[in-house]
């Protein structure tokens, strides 16, 4: 797990999808407070929780958005490896080219 903020890139290196990207965004204190609230034992639905997981699809969505705008082809990491829930999988293929108009 990515302990600074930002995005954090994984080459996968082996199986079907090998040379794809999974890329995850990170929020470190966000993910800590709702690791804290279900530690605690607090329902999955407290807002803590239930915040960190909004803020996750939130961002997921968006790059899928933002990646596939540029031409790559991007898919929720969980339809590769349904342990990578939140991520992003960008297959191995390089981004169409673009022409001026």
């Amino acid at each position: 797990m990515p302990q600074h903020p930002g995005v954090w890139v994984e080459v996968d290196s082996q199986g079907e999808y090998a040379g794809g990207l999974y890329v995850r965004w990170s929020a470190p204190e966000l993910a800590e407070d709702g690791m804290r609230a279900v530690a605690e034992g607090q329902d999955p639905a407290a807002p803590e929780w239930k915040h960190y997981a909004e803020v996750v699809l939130l961002m997921q969505t968006a790059l899928i958005g933002i990646l596939r705008l540029v031409g790559f082809s991007v898919v929720r990491a969980e339809e590769v490896n349904d342990v990578a829930k939140g991520d992003v999988y960008v297959h191995a293929r390089t981004p169409f080219s673009r022409t001026s108009s």
